[in-house]
């Protein structure tokens, strides 16, 4: 029989469906001898109105939901105008307007809306580092939509994926790592506090195991692991197409796919350990959509005797959800912030 899974509840958060509609709202009439970039647009709400007003609209999704899929850089270029939802952190921030003024055509316009909460309008001023004539065009129901236009030789452009590369070398109890990481991937180029708990925190792994990163990230748990057994099997899965770039320079060789599901990985592989430190935090709001979907199918991938181990904030009451799903729950470790569970 099924087990009855326990679901945490989502934090509902408005800003997506608020901002495209103050976006929708700002747009003036905009060029159609070319197709209009869309990136971020996480309603899709933006994608069907631009079509609607007969646009030609090239979606760019840096993270992959449901059957939908992601890549890395917009496969687009002499776009007419472009448009992006304001990702979560500067440096993410950063990235992505890099990415649309590549793919658009000079006197292009780049539309950038937000809510104000979020940070859109300081965002104004990081665009005036590669726009023209940045203004903001409306604001409405605390959101804001700003417009810049491209110059023929935007200063200072990093035009390419690789141009955001960065190489760094991480110490973690006296071991050295090369390490590879891309604007707005977690873990910024270090050992974040979880990370560093979970993997103090496992067992060894057993010669030739076989094991599942989910929510990988850049591949940070994946790469201390397999210096550690290099005997063991190890496939990555994270819905950021970045990250996944990085993960497989991280980790060589290693089997690394962009999706945000069981379904998009083999259906016949199964795991002597799943490990994982999911994300929470979608934006303002909380998201545990990759939590759950982790704990409600990883006791079917698991190899008889195999093993979850994830880590969490101690305020996310995980341990009803994890009981409804696995037989033996228990705590690895703990300090203020974060416990480690072992399933």
């Amino acid at each position: 029989m099924a087990r009855a899974h326990t679901r945490l509840t989502n934090r509902p958060d408005h800003r997506d469906d608020l901002a495209a509609e103050a976006l929708l709202i700002a747009l003036p009439e905009l060029p159609t001898h070319a197709p209009i970039l869309v990136a971020g647009d996480r309603t899709g709400e933006v994608e069907d109105e631009l079509r609607q007003r007969g646009h030609t609209v090239v979606a760019w999704r840096r993270f992959a939901s449901g059957v939908q899929s992601a890549s890395a850089w917009p496969e687009a270029s002499n776009c007419a105008a472009a448009v992006l939802r304001l990702p979560k952190g500067r440096d993410a921030f950063r990235f992505g307007l890099h990415a649309l003024v590549a793919a658009v055509e000079p006197g292009a316009s780049v539309f950038v809306y937000g809510a104000n909460d979020e940070g859109i309008k300081p965002a104004a001023k990081r665009m005036r580092s590669l726009l023209d004539s940045v203004e903001t065009v409306d604001s409405r129901r605390h959101c804001r939509v700003l417009r810049g236009v491209r110059s023929d030789h935007p200063e200072g452009l990093q035009g390419s994926l690789a141009d955001h590369r960065r190489e760094e070398s991480l110490e973690l109890d006296g071991e050295a790592y090369r390490y590879v990481c891309y604007p707005g991937v977690f873990a910024k180029g270090r050992v974040d506090a979880a990370s560093k708990m979970l993997l103090d925190a496992m067992p060894k792994l057993g010669e030739g195991d076989h094991v599942l990163d989910f929510a990988s990230g850049a591949g940070l748990l994946t790469m201390v692991l397999a210096q550690r057994e290099p005997s063991a099997s190890f496939q990555l899965i994270d819905a950021d197409a970045v990250a996944i770039v990085a993960a497989k320079e991280n980790v060589p060789g290693v089997l690394a796919i962009c999706g945000d599901s069981w379904g998009r990985l083999p259906s016949y592989r199964r795991y002597d350990r799943i490990i994982s430190n999911p994300p929470i935090h979608t934006g303002k709001g909380r998201d545990y959509s990759v939590l759950t979907r982790l704990v409600e199918g990883a006791e079917m991938r698991l190899l008889p005797g195999g093993s979850l181990w994830l880590v969490v904030q101690r305020q996310i009451p995980v341990r009803p959800m994890l009981e409804s799903a696995f037989d033996d729950v228990s705590v690895a470790a703990e300090d203020p912030r974060f416990r480690v569970w072992r399933c």
